[in-house]
């Protein structure tokens, strides 16, 4: 990947669920990511029911904006979105993994970042599953 940019939508679970401890690790996952693939360039979302952003953040970038939410769970607004526009190398889900999933998987590789205590592996319909530590 030397050289190359890699397109990456992220998004991340504000829904109720997700508590002010939860969302702070999903930034410091988001500022890790940065550090260790400066070459990425992210598009930031945040959803619950509804989606909000995107937010272009790169290693630049002054800071992380304060992230809307607080509703239900809701995945598809994301990836609806996604299959309107120019579709990326790649997408991560921040989330517990309670929601509502799209009915077909994408084109591009999905990875699903599941918090301790989310869904179980075996629910999630499509994609990778990485689970954050405790």
């Amino acid at each position: 990947m030397d050289g190359e940019t890699v397109s990456v939508a992220l998004c991340i679970d504000t829904s109720g669920s997700i508590d002010d401890e939860t969302l702070g690790r999903f930034l410091n996952e988001l500022r890790g990511i940065l550090r260790a693939y400066p070459k990425v360039d992210i598009q930031l979302y945040a959803c619950d029911a509804k989606l909000h952003g995107p937010w272009p953040i790169d290693t630049e970038s002054e800071g992380i904006p304060k992230l809307p939410g607080g509703g239900g769970t809701d995945f598809r607004p994301f990836f609806k979105h996604l299959d309107k526009t120019t579709a990326p190398d790649a997408a991560i889900y921040l989330t517990d993994g309670y929601g509502d999933f799209p009915r077909q998987a994408p084109e591009y590789p999905t990875l699903w970042a599941i918090t301790p205590g989310g869904l179980e592996t075996k629910s999630i319909p499509f994609g990778e599953v990485a689970r954050l530590l405790d």
